[in-house]
């Protein structure tokens, strides 16, 4: 038997303390930290397991929680997190770490006013001055080599409070092979699960030796709701909804950020955006984007194609702005930031971007207009559009359109513009069949009159340069009526209503021209205003001078129909008016709609001068007992002044006065009040004649015609002779 030594004994007391402690260990460190990590970090730790490994220089730990400041909520946590170290490279002055494996770690940040949930944890009692001098002067490398990461099943939670927004990554898996301070070529997988049904997978290759790496990004069905804070920078929006597909190559310098080359593409698939009263805005079945080559460094952008599947636009005009006023007014009423004029025209210098192709595809645009008296909705349906190669140099860019409007008609055509000068534009486009009843809305408010049927099909060619316009429309409007007039209170008078009347022709289309011409240089140059000013001219000219269409329908001169006149004392018609009371009735008949206003003008000093001298006339002639003498009236006042018997009858009345003429004393003798009674005698005489004529020979009915009393002592010289002026207008 061995005989145990002091020494011995000595020596394997220790011994057994040290198996002790080594095999103790790891409880006590988690014993440790578990009883002191609040004075050590400031937060409470917990470990379920630790356990190490002295065999293979490892650590397990299991059951990790590092909690927030309240004590009770998980700042970091995980599952388990093995560490297996390489001591033997330490001999060669190398850090070495053969494995690093973490499962199940869950990281919650949130991001308040005051900043983030772990910025306790950077903060620093105090800064430690570190003399220049004590440094060597040759730095060494530190040597290290990190091989086989793994982080399965991760969780980071970002919850951002200002925001009210919430981010979650689920089933982070991250793989790297290896990381050292002398390896020539890195490669990095990781890929985790972001919301309930998004994918990432990023897949990087780092070439440390031409300082340059290769990042393969995808994306799969990941919703894009959360990041509606973000678009609300910029926009007054509620909501956001789809999910977004990419796939997109990025390689770079490691030593130049700006040096990045972009390749891929982008999809997003049921896409949808929200007013701020949860209205909907814009929305899509898909949006795809292809990026051919994006070098930000030299401002290179080459998009492929783009192509909106099902688009669906919203757009609303109320009485202070419009859906799309309200959505962007943060960003309308932002300062514009001014460009130095110097850096500015080196960025156009050195950009160049080019797209494509931009493609449109069974597109509806829902319009609504809240400012009339009731709501005006209208639809365009399978809009499609196409527009060729973007990009700054061209002179010529290429865009075909078709599209079916609300309740029946399509329109079509194709344009070309220019970015580079845009006055250089030009289009063809042609309106078919669209329905005019649709438009109802708008004539009631403005006219009090809806419109009850009508097509419209319209004819556009356009070509402009930079200083000369010319514009051609041409209009047909078929089987176009009005309705009954309504109570409407904001109808104003408008000559819409009867110039499109006027123009109907025996068809019952209307049809005309309206060239449109001007000069882009013109300070004053604005298209729409131009093309809508000569509409209203036109409109406006129609219905000035109506007869020359009314002229044309029934083969008559329309001097012959806008004026019929008479002479003076005359009291029944001749043959020219009766004529004209024809062709009248005529119109009539063909546009039973119209209404003719007949206002009778004379000389009424003369008139009543006549009256006198015709009425002494026949008062000579009955006191010479001769009944049936009559003088024509246009000779009246010759003969009267010629004839030397009835000149001795005049100035033998009581009332006479040698110093007066002949007709003053006619005046006189006849007295102002008979005068009044016997002109408006003739004045209602031929007001009957007219009407009589127009409605016993030709049936025109009451309505189609009145009478309009004029100011006969304060007419103008012209409108001295007596005549009927008719005027036209709708019943």
């Amino acid at each position: 038997m061995m005989k145990l030594t002091k020494g011995k004994i000595i020596i394997g007391s220790i011994a057994i303390v040290l198996f002790l402690i080594f095999l103790m260990l790891s409880t006590i460190v988690k014993y440790w930290v578990n009883e002191n990590s609040e004075e050590l970090t400031g937060r409470k730790i917990e470990i379920s397991e630790l356990h190490f490994n002295y065999a293979k220089f490892s650590v397990r730990t299991n059951g990790f929680r590092l909690y927030e400041l309240d004590k009770k909520s998980d700042f970091i946590s995980f599952d388990e997190l093995y560490v297996n170290f390489n001591p033997w490279k330490l001999l060669e002055g190398e850090y070495s770490i053969s494995e690093i494996f973490l499962d199940g770690l869950n990281v919650s940040v949130v991001k308040n006013l005051n900043g983030f949930n772990f910025d306790d944890l950077s903060k620093e009692d105090g800064l430690q001055v570190i003399d220049s001098t004590s440094l060597n002067e040759e730095k060494q490398d530190v040597k290290f080599a990190i091989q086989n990461i793994k982080f399965k099943n991760g969780h980071v939670n970002y919850l951002d409070i200002k925001k009210d927004n919430n981010i979650d990554l689920k089933d982070i898996n991250i793989e790297l092979p290896l990381v050292a301070w002398d390896n020539k070529k890195s490669e990095i997988g990781v890929n985790f699960s972001m919301g309930k049904t998004g994918r990432v997978f990023i897949n990087a290759d780092i070439n440390h030796s031409i300082k340059r790496y290769t990042i393969n990004l995808g994306v799969t069905s990941l919703d894009i709701s959360p990041f509606i804070v973000y678009l609300k920078d910029n926009m007054v929006v509620s909501k956001m909804e789809g999910s977004l597909d990419t796939k997109l190559d990025i390689s770079g310098s490691m030593n130049d950020f700006m040096d990045v080359f972009v390749r891929g593409d982008a999809a997003l698939h049921e896409f949808s955006i929200y007013d701020s009263e949860g209205n909907p805005f814009v929305s899509a079945k898909a949006l795809n984007v292809v990026l051919d080559s994006l070098h930000i460094g030299s401002s290179h952008y080459e998009i492929g194609r783009v192509s909106m599947d099902s688009p669906v636009i919203y757009a609303d005009l109320y009485s202070d702005a419009s859906n799309f006023e309200k959505i962007f007014e943060s960003y309308l009423k932002s300062d514009i930031l001014s460009v130095d004029t110097i850096a500015k025209e080196e960025l156009e210098s050195s950009l160049f971007y080019q797209l494509d192709t931009i493609v449109l595809t069974k597109g509806v645009v829902k319009f609504t207009d809240h400012t009339l008296n009731r709501k005006f909705v209208y639809d365009l349906h399978d809009v499609n559009i196409n527009i060729g190669t973007i990009n700054a140099d061209a002179s010529k860019i290429p865009v075909a359109y078709s599209m079916n409007l609300n309740g029946g008609g399509k329109s079509s055509g194709s344009a070309f513009f220019s970015l580079k000068d845009e006055t250089q534009f030009n289009i063809r486009g042609k309106i078919e069949r669209l329905n005019l009843m649709s438009f109802s809305p708008y004539t009631e408010f403005y006219m009090a009159r809806p419109i009850t049927q009508g097509e419209l099909t319209y004819d556009c060619s356009l070509d402009m340069t930079s200083v000369s316009l010319i514009n051609s429309n041409k209009i047909k409007v078929s089987e176009f009526d009005f309705g009954d007039k309504t109570e409407d209170p904001n109808a104003i008078k408008t000559p819409l209503r009867l110039a499109l009347y006027l123009l109907k022709d025996q068809n019952d289309q209307i049809k005309f021209d309206l060239p449109v011409s001007g000069n882009p240089k013109d300070p004053q140059f604005k298209l729409g205003e131009i093309v809508w000013k000569t509409f209203m001219n036109f409109l406006v000219k129609t219905v000035s001078k109506p007869f020359g269409i009314l002229g044309d329908l029934v083969g008559s001169n329309p001097e012959r129909i806008e004026k019929m006149p008479f002479h003076f004392l005359q009291d029944s018609l001749n043959s020219d008016q009766i004529n004209t009371l024809e062709k009248l009735a005529k119109i009539l008949e063909k546009k039973p709609e119209l209404k003719f206003v007949f206002s009778q003008e004379t000389n009424i000093v003369q008139e009543k001068t006549l009256l006198a001298v015709r009425e002494c006339v026949n008062r000579y002639f009955q006191s010479k007992v001769i009944n049936d003498k009559i003088i024509p009236n246009d000779q009246l006042e010759i003969w009267a002044e010629e004839s030397l018997e009835f000149r001795t009858y005049i100035f033998n009345q009581d009332k006479s006065n040698s110093q007066q003429t002949l007709q003053e004393n006619c005046i006189a003798i006849i007295g102002e009040q008979v005068l009044s009674i016997l002109f408006n005698n003739l004045y209602e005489k031929r007001n009957h004649i007219v009407a009589k004529s127009l409605t016993n020979k030709s049936l025109v009915v009451s309505d189609a015609f009145e009478f309009k009393s004029v100011d006969l002592r304060n007419l103008s010289e012209e409108q001295r002779t007596p005549n009927f002026r008719i005027e036209v207008s709708l019943q």
